[in-house]
């Protein structure tokens, strides 16, 4: 295949993959093919005497990196596999061990995760830092590089506040051994900007950058500095950004000039994905958001006009059954399977509902929930107890244990443990043992010293029941009442599918067993932080709106789309958080509705579901205000009026059934 095959000149295919210009910058919508448009670009590159292996192709997450490698290894051309495709932080931290930063730093390259950033907040005890919102404020302040109003440059404190609590942060990181994930990107910036002779500057020839409106002001500053005199393809939309709690800077894509001066802008704005009745509300829809890039989002005109439905139940308890019999109705029609359906609801707890209702009439159906799988206390310290089960050095995991329960995160407690151990030259935990020996004294420790002992005995229980029945831990060990099993179903499933792949026979092996523990702690906690849908789907998957990102199917029903849940606005909100939620939440619901596509045989169906009552038991569980003995009366969210004339009427869900 070369490159140009098939490809009309003048279309903004053909201008992308041709173009000699040293910065591109492409403005591309959902669904207007700039995946081809990057493969074909790869394919005249090599043509033009490329190395593959200098074509480093880079994107915001995993599983878009994951994406991006698949559809470049589809080319089936001979060196397209050695294209390098990775994730940003990825390429940022190789760099960082590549040259011993982190080592000679006296950092160590364990991330941590959000949960356990907690404990570190109750350590933190200046009381020039404020209470534990304050201390959260700052440490994304620092995540962001200190860019989290993107109007200064990355990698400058602003204050002495700022600067002292960095210090202390970073030194307790140092003593117990680990770093957050968003902090490789600062040290990264820092490492480069004064090693200008790097050898990861200027080493590839081309860079590729996908979904650029994803990545904060440091994330992009990042790129500019390991571009050197590289050509660059910086490829993104603004209007679907939605990871403003990342600290996200959309508004780099506008301002690509800034760092990489003059650029050929080729824009993407014709949806060949979305049948044309999809791709005309949603264009509506985002029209309402200012101080956009693209402007109107266009129908491709041979698509389907697809199969648009906004329904409405008189109440949250007949919604999920109706969309049961609505999902039945539809695969008795022969026209699609269930790998062809994607749910996506606004909170896990509804999204449980419906998988339970379609397994009770026999539908295959997975959730796809992983970005909350340890939101809950008791999921937390049962994936920290995994964790220090695997390895009884990581201080981190001990740290939170010893915390977990208190308030105050036994902080007063733990700073005299520290203070001996320090003394003594050896760890909290070689500390906690001696005590239990009796070999030292630590006045103060009584209660933390009790919940270490209770921690062994846990750890001794789990060894024992691994010997004789490792696919039973979550049962027997974690979800000790009915209302758990719905918390850790996720964390539950990721573990059955792990000892599905790898096998039980070494966990009951006394020899084996730890190295057993380690590798399925490993590979839990990757599909943790890194979630992947699988590719072979042969099931409803049901997942919220932000992991829907980069998928599309035949059939999508948005559920319980109600304004109280989209966009869920608190009272703590400023009137300018409120309209920047607002905005946000509009492209969330923009990307939603932009994942249905139709083909030939199937025009492809959209349903956005709500209701007009919810019980307030069931409302207080989403986050929602309501008086538990009454229901709440809600309403539609405000962004289906937004999809404007192209929309149907709204009906009653019974309609469909």
């Amino acid at each position: 295949m070369k490159w140009d095959d098939d490809l009309k000149e003048g279309t903004p295919v053909y201008n992308f993959a041709s173009s000699k210009s040293e910065t591109i910058c492409s403005v591309a919508g959902p669904g207007t093919g700039k995946s081809f448009a990057i493969k074909r670009r790869i394919v005249r590159l090599m043509e033009d005497g490329i190395n593959p292996k200098k074509i480093l192709a880079i994107t915001f997450t995993r599983t878009a990196a994951k994406d991006l490698k698949t559809e470049i290894s589809s080319l089936a051309i001979k060196g397209t596999e050695s294209v390098v495709a990775k994730t940003l932080h990825s390429h940022a931290l190789s760099i960082l061990m590549r040259n011993e930063v982190i080592e000679k730093t006296g950092r160590f390259p364990r991330m941590i995760l959000d949960h356990e950033i907690n404990s570190s907040l109750h350590d933190l005890d200046d009381s020039d830092f404020g209470g534990i919102k304050e201390k959260k404020k700052l440490v994304g302040e620092y995540l962001a590089a200190w860019a989290t109003m993107q109007i200064d440059d990355p990698g400058y404190a602003k204050n002495e506040i700022q600067e002292k609590f960095e210090k202390r942060l970073i030194n307790w990181m140092k003593y117990h051994k680990g770093m957050l994930v968003g902090e490789v990107i600062p040290l990264a910036i820092e490492y480069l900007k004064y090693n200008p002779a790097c050898e990861a500057i200027g080493y590839f020839d081309v860079i590729l950058v996908d979904e650029y409106q994803d990545l904060n002001k440091s994330e992009q500053q990042f790129i500019k500095l390991i571009r050197g005199d590289a050509e660059i393809v910086i490829v993104g939309d603004d209007d679907q950004s939605i990871y403003g709690f990342k600290y996200a800077h959309p508004a780099g894509i506008q301002e690509v000039d800034k760092l990489h001066g003059k650029y050929e802008a080729i824009p993407f704005d014709e949806c060949r994905r979305c049948p044309t009745t999809v791709t005309k509300m949603a264009s509506n829809l985002i029209a309402k958001n200012p101080n956009r890039t693209l402007g109107d989002l266009i129908p491709f005109k041979t698509n389907p006009k697809g199969d648009v439905n906004i329904i409405q139940w008189s109440h949250h308890d007949e919604e999920i059954p109706g969309i049961v019999r609505i999902i039945i109705k539809e695969l008795k029609g022969g026209l699609i399977e269930p790998g062809d359906i994607l749910i996506l609801s606004p909170r896990r707890i509804i999204g449980y509902q419906l998988r339970d209702y379609l397994l009770a009439e026999n539908i295959p159906v997975k959730s796809y929930f992983r970005e909350s799988t340890i939101k809950k206390a008791e999921v937390q310290k049962a994936f920290s107890l995994i964790n220090f089960l695997s390895e009884p050095d990581d201080c981190i995991a001990l740290r939170y244990l010893l915390g977990v329960g208190s308030s105050s995160f036994r902080a007063a407690s733990y700073k005299k443990l520290v203070s001996e151990a320090v003394k003594r030259k050896c760890t909290v935990r070689e500390i906690l043992d001696l005590i239990l020996k009796k070999k030292v004294v630590v006045k103060g420790v009584a209660a933390l010293l009790k919940h270490y002992a209770k921690i062994l005995e846990d750890v001794i229980a789990i060894k024992d029941l691994l010997k004789t029945s490792p696919e039973t831990l979550f049962e027997e060990k974690f979800i000790t009442r009915d209302e758990l099993e719905i918390e850790f179903y996720e964390l539950n499933q990721i573990y059955q599918d792990i000892i599905a792949e790898l096998g039980i026979d070494e966990a009951k092996d006394e020899g084996t067993q730890q190295e057993w523990i380690k590798t399925v702690f490993n590979k839990m906690q990757e599909l943790v932080t890194n979630p992947e849908i699988p590719d072979d789907i042969d099931h409803v998957r049901i997942m919220s709106l932000h992991s829907s990102k980069g998928l599309s199917n035949k059939m999508v029903i948005m559920c319980s789309m109600i304004d109280e849940l989209i966009p869920y606005l608190t009272k703590d909100m400023t009137e300018d958080e409120v309209e920047h939620h607002i905005q946000e939440q509009r492209r969330l619901f923009y990307v939603a509705t932009t994942r249905c596509k139709g083909d030939s045989s199937y025009s492809g169906k959209l349903i956005v579901s709500s209701f007009t009552r919810i019980f307030g038991t069931k409302a207080l569980q989403m986050g929602i205000g309501a008086n538990p003995k009454k229901d709440l009366r809600v309403t539609t969210t405000r962004y289906v009026s937004e999809f404007g004339k192209a929309a149907p009427t709204p009906v009653l869900g019974t309609t469909l059934i």
